[in-house]
């Protein structure tokens, strides 16, 4: 499964691991983690993902070689198992973005042991780069992503210019390899605080993932657990500033697990659908592009206050996603991931990778688990969850 370049997308639960493979294994750029340890039995659906990696990677000084590894923000169901990656895995380059980290800096109770342990290794990176006073060399790479006042910090004073992005920025590099031409990361967030357009838990890094060099025939749009708010500020930013090709997509992942607040606004009580955000990513859409929602089955209904995946949310992705909606725990085959690779620039779905009969995390059909966990409404959920509620 990583002999082609492409991109898998991991059935985890409800939460994301995204692998990338940008050269045919050489080259892989992991996109959050969420290893269970339910996984490690092969009677359920979900992958045990550490073990696939460590298993399929290269090897580099008899150890398997990750060549990067980024975290849109430490939600547990997006850094679960990262302690035992970095253990069983040498991990070339570290994505760090510290203002997801934030929220937790008085409250380290707040954050998974997994989100501490990386961002404790971030944190060694950071000063070993410094020290280094330019490239520490792979290990202790690090890309930090943020904004233009974080460099005046005093934890990141001295820090190379050459390893931090910014929105607006891209990235061609791959743990001190230029890579361009084969890989494209276009940064859209996180915003800085003062600018972001919605609460403080719309942290997580934006990015558009292309294996080539042109933005403009789409890539791979990884929107974190993101809402409407900031999603629509990152469209009208994009257009201000001329980098809407930087938004045209072949694979979406939707954002928070399929959740309905991507396109659902609570306002004065009522569920209003914004339809205007459904309008922009069927517009940058290019060809017949594919949404993949990363969760366990998505049911025909939800009651209020379900968590993601939301009915709403997938309906509406029906609507405008002209190769169809997939989700990783209902067309993928068992604990096997959804695999796209690329041809002639166009990212296919490996038949190997889907099934007829698609099924659930718990081994039922995809049908037989709808019809369970639907009852009643798709009232908007009671509480958020966000930093520190692990769901």
């Amino acid at each position: 499964m990583f002999d082609s370049r492409g991109v898998l997308f991991w059935p985890v639960g409800t939460g994301d691991s995204t692998t990338f493979v940008v050269r045919e294994d050489k080259i892989m750029f992991q996109v959050d983690l969420r290893h269970t340890a339910k996984s490690e039995d092969d009677e359920t659906d979900c992958a045990p993902i550490i073990d696939h990696l460590e298993e399929n990677l290269p090897e580099v000084d008899g150890k398997p070689y990750l060549s990067a590894f980024a975290l849109t923000h430490p939600d547990e169901d997006h850094i679960l198992g990262f302690a035992e990656l970095l253990d069983r895995v040498t991990i070339g380059e570290l994505w760090f973005t510290p203002r997801v980290f934030r929220e937790h800096d008085d409250d380290e109770d707040g954050m998974c042991e997994d989100a501490q342990a990386f961002r404790d290794e971030a944190h060694r990176r950071v000063t070993a780069t410094i020290d280094a006073g330019g490239d520490p060399g792979s290990g202790d790479r690090i890309r930090l992503i943020g904004y233009d006042t974080l460099l005046e910090e005093e934890h990141y004073q001295g820090f190379p210019e050459e390893f931090f992005s910014v929105p607006g920025h891209v990235v061609t590099a791959l743990n001190g390899e230029e890579l361009e031409g084969e890989f494209r990361a276009f940064i859209h967030a996180p915003f800085k605080q003062d600018d972001s357009a919605g609460d403080r838990n719309d942290t997580s890094l934006v990015m558009q993932v292309v294996l080539g060099d042109d933005p403009t025939g789409g890539g791979v749009l990884l929107f974190g657990d993101h809402k409407y708010p900031t999603i629509r500020q990152i469209f009208d930013v994009s257009k201000e500033n001329g980098n809407e090709d930087n938004l045209k997509w072949q694979i979406l992942l939707a954002s928070h697990h399929c959740s309905k607040s991507v396109m659902y606004q609570d306002e004065d009580g009522i569920e209003v659908l914004k339809k205007d955000i459904l309008d922009d990513f069927e517009r940058l859409q290019v060809g017949d592009g594919m949404v993949v929602s990363s969760s366990l089955s998505v049911p025909t209904s939800n009651s209020s206050g379900d968590n993601p995946p939301h009915a709403k949310a997938k309906a509406r992705y029906e609507e405008i996603a002209g190769g169809g909606f997939l989700c990783t725990h209902d067309d993928g085959g068992h604990s096997a991931p959804l695999q796209f690779n690329l041809d002639a620039g166009q990212f296919v779905l490996d038949d190997a990778s889907s099934v007829d009969e698609p099924h659930s995390s718990e081994g039922k059909s995809a049908l037989a688990a709808a019809v369970e966990t639907a009852r009643g409404s798709d009232e908007t959920p009671s509480e958020k969850v966000g930093f520190g509620q692990w769901s």
